[in-house]
């Protein structure tokens, strides 16, 4: 009968990470940390919306413009297709077609 040999250093990896992932959960969950991490990383945030925020603005505008160009072009097509169809539909009634 023959065993798989135990994978040893599986195990013990697993176990460390095990540890490891304990540690830094209990770690996180200590207020200190957690006002020592905010001290870091609310500067950082800051600077980089500061940074990113001019670029939010502009694809905003560039994206409104977008939209009133589609909305007009809609409305343009939307009104030329209802004139030709009035005009069809009046060279049918009068039997003298316009523009011909």
């Amino acid at each position: 009968m023959a065993t798989e040999p135990r994978d040893r250093f599986g195990e013990a990896s697993n176990d460390i990470m095990v540890h490891l992932s304990d540690k830094v959960v209990l770690l996180i969950q200590k207020p200190e940390f957690q006002e020592r991490l905010k001290s870091i990383l609310d500067p950082l945030v800051n600077h980089v919306i500061n940074r990113v925020f001019p670029y939010i603005i502009l694809s905003s505008i560039l994206f409104l413009i977008l939209l009133l160009v589609t909305v007009s072009t809609f409305i343009i097509v939307v009104r030329s297709s209802l004139q030709a169809i009035h005009s069809v539909d009046m060279a049918f009634k009068t039997g003298v077609p316009e523009n011909w």
